[in-house]
Parts: C-alpha cells; structure tokens; sequence
C-alpha cells in the first residue's frame, strides 16, 4: 500500500499540471480575444473610412450642385468643376464630374463624384435638374389675390404637388394628395373666421388639413416668370394673331376637325381660318386678348401679352371623364401676360372643364371672371397645372352650422395634375420654364468607383 505521503506528492504533482493546462488555456484565449479585438478595430475603423468617404463623396456632389446653380449658362458638354485634379478634404480626397444627359426634354445633368479617405474609395451618382413651375398643380407666387388670401377649404382635394412663394392659407379640413410646399414658415388658419397664423400643420379643431405627402414650410423661393418670358414666346411662333377667338378642333357640320385650329377675331362672324397644328411649330401668339375653347388633337401653346379668356370646355382628343388616357399626347399651354380666365359665359354657365397648363405672369384678377356674383356654376374641373403670379378664386359659399359648404357664385373646384408634365412640355415652354437657377435632385444611387484617387490623381474629360 502506498504511503499518505506519496499520495500527496502525487496529487500535488497533477494540480501543478492542471494549473499550468489552465494558464495556458487562459493565455491563448486572451491572445485570442486580443485578436478578435484586433480584428474588430480593423473593422470599425475600415467602417469608419467608408463612411468618411461616402460622405467625401456626397460632399462633392453638393459642391457641383453649388457649382451648377451659380451658373449663368448651363453648361452643354461634360465638364470637371474644379479641374483636372483631385481635390483633398479632410483625410481624403474627392473629385467631381458634370455631364448633360442627351435625348431628353427637360435639362438633366449627371453628376458623378469620387472620393478616397486612407485607400477606401466610394462614388455616388446623382442626376440634377432644374426646378420649374411646370412641376405643380399649383404654382402661385403670391398667396394674397385680389380678394385676400386663397384658402383651401373642407372639400378641396387636391390631387398634385405645390408650391407658394408666400403663405398657404387653409379652411378647414382639406386634403392633399402630393407634397406641399410654402416659403413662409407659418400657415394661415381661418380659425372659425378668426385667422391667426401658425407654424403647427394643424388647428384643432377648426382646420385640420390632411397632408398625405408632408407639408414644408420655410421652402426656398422659386424665381417666377415675367413680361421678357411671354415675349420669348413670340419670337419662337410660327403664326402671329391679333385679339382672335380660337377653337380647336372646330365642328364644321361634318364633325370635329381633329388636327385643326380655326381662328377669327374676337366679337365677329368673320369666316373662320383653318389652321392645321402639324402645318407648323404649335406656338401662336397673340396680340391683344385670346378666346379659347374645343378639342385639342396635337400640341399646342398659345401666348398672348394680355388675357386668354376660356370661353368653353377644352378637351384632349385622347381623354375621357377622368382626363388624358394612358398613352395621350395631346398637349396644351396656356401663356398669358395678364391673366388666364375662365368666361362668365352661356357655355360656362354649368360646369367647365380644362386639360391645358396655364399661367399668367401678373395675373390681376381672378381665375373666374366674376367669380364673387350670379349663381352658382357648378364645377371647374382641371387636368393639367396652373402657374400664376397671383392666387386666383374661383367662387365663393359659406359653411352651415353641420359644417357642409355651400356654394353662393362662382364654381367648386376640382383639379387634378397632370404628371406628364414632368416628361413632355408644351411646344416653346422649354424656353421659359426655367426663370432660376435653382435644382432639385432626381436620382441619387452609390455606384462602382469608376477610378481609385491618390496624390497627384489628374483625369482630363478630352481622354
């Protein structure tokens, strides 16, 4: 039998070994977290770089946009900023090109932009375009017309995107359907007829406005179009009219002449003249009033240097109840150096409908002749923009105490924006469009670095 002691010495001999198992088990994990640490550091740090350097990059596209707005020509052909060079910002560098983008209506301008910080490369590509009047169902430069402010009311729906270079003024509970834009940084509310202006999107509970894409405030101001534009207009027209009544598409006892125009002048049983659109440019200008009405089949602007009366419904060929049909390119504009207006007439006396795009430069009345006496007209219904130097009304009525409206003169509304003014425009609307210089991004998307940049990095856009 062994002795006590010898079991102890063997006994002490095995912790030894365990302990030393166990010190080297614990040394080889903290090497191991040391590493993982390492590794983790690495990483953050590669992260960290990254982003510096995709925030390098938007930087750099921010500056071209910066660039491009102090522009008083837009550039035509591709073109590097700030040179050939790369420029160093921060712990890295950037470099940015400018390219026009062909085959489309409206100028678009590609922007790539490439930045490195401590060898991670990011590039992002962005397209800029400049900002128009022509993207909004409303576009007013001041909210304040003839009459005091233009309110939108509990049953207005509107159905497109606006902007107002002044206060939005809002009675009630109206909705809409697209993004509002306002330079004023407070909101008029009519408050139970006493307004008070407010920077909060609501006035519980008098006027609770339903705004389904967001309501900014404080918005830039957008330059607005004056005479010089309209004169533009008359330079590029291929026909030229004094105070001429206008109708598209004119009845003939066969039918509608599809394709045609005919015109005579204004308060006359002159022989009409008939005038096919495809005969030339589409652009007609006026001098003097303009009396608008019929069916449009073809494209079409007519400007004149004082107002263009609506004395009848304008229709596109290719449309329905519920305005263009998909595939319709028939298009009209609407250019008035005073105002654009609809007739108090027999024809407008019960409803008026109207696919155009309208403006008027210094509008100085309303956008319904007489629109504050007689009876009520029902319902004025448009598919397409309205851009005015001033707000226009269109009727007037009063809530009863259940809080429905009721209309006294003029028409309710009902207006609709018609999106393929963001692709196709007009005839001669290019020209005038774009008084700013001001622009709004369209696309933004992270790309494969087309180039890595280093000390030195030069790129010359002639190869």
């Amino acid at each position: 039998m062994k002795s006590f002691k010898g079991i102890v010495r063997n006994e002490s001999g095995s912790t030894l070994v365990i302990v030393m198992i166990i010190a080297i088990v614990m040394l080889i994990t903290t090497f191991a977290v040391m590493e993982l640490g390492a590794q983790d550091a690495a990483l953050a740090m590669r992260d960290v770089r990254a982003s510096q350097a995709l925030y390098l990059a938007e930087a750099g596209a921010e500056r071209t946009q910066a660039w491009l707005q102090q522009q008083s020509v837009r550039p035509t052909t591709a073109v590097n900023p700030f040179g050939d060079y790369a420029e160093g910002a921060g712990d890295g560098l950037y470099f940015a090109t400018l390219t026009p983008k062909t085959g489309v209506v409206r100028p678009i301008f590609i922007v790539t932009s490439v930045a490195t910080v401590d060898g991670h490369t990011c590039a992002i590509e962005t397209e800029m375009t400049p900002r128009s009047f022509m993207d909004y169902l409303y576009f007013t430069n001041l909210g304040v017309g003839p009459s005091g402010p233009g309110y939108f009311r509990s049953g207005d729906v509107i159905d497109g995107p606006i902007h107002i270079n002044d206060q939005i003024a809002i009675w009630g509970n109206p909705v809409f359907k697209d993004r509002i834009e306002s330079t004023d940084t407070t909101i008029r509310y009519e408050n139970n007829s006493a307004p008070i202006d407010l920077a909060a999107l609501s006035n519980p509970p008098f006027d609770e406005p339903v705004f389904e894409r967001g309501c900014v405030l404080g918005a830039a101001h957008m330059e607005w179009l004056a005479q010089p534009d309209i004169n533009t207009l008359y330079q590029m027209a291929g026909l030229s009219l004094s105070n001429a009544e206008i109708v598209l598409g004119r009845d003939d006892g066969s039918g509608p002449m599809l394709g045609w125009f005919s015109w005579r002048k204004t308060g006359t049983t002159n022989p009409w003249v008939d005038v096919e659109i495809s005969s030339f440019n589409g652009i007609v200008y006026v001098n003097g009033d303009a009396w608008v009405s019929g069916i449009l089949d073809g494209q079409l602007t007519i400007s004149c240097n004082s107002s263009i009366l609506i004395t009848g419904d304008i229709l596109y060929a290719d449309s329905d109840a519920n305005g263009p049909l998909p595939g319709c390119d028939d298009l009209l504009g609407l250019a008035a150096s005073v105002r654009t207006c609809v007739a108090d007439n027999v024809p407008n006396a019960n409803d008026c409908i109207i696919h155009a795009h309208m403006l008027a430069t210094n509008n100085q009345a309303s956008l319904v002749e007489n629109y504050s006496t007689g009876s009520p007209r029902g319902t004025l219904t448009i598919y397409g923009g309205l851009a005015q130097d001033k707000w226009g009304s269109t009727g007037t009525g009063y809530y009863d105490a259940n809080g429905e409206f009721h209309l006294l003169t003029g028409y309710e509304r009902e207006v609709h924006y018609d999106y393929r003014l963001r692709d196709i425009l007009p005839p001669g609307y290019s020209a005038i469009m774009y008084p700013g210089f001001a622009y709004d991004r369209m696309t933004w998307r992270e790309i494969t670095p087309p180039f890595e940049l280093s000390e030195g990095f030069e790129y010359s856009l002639g190869g």
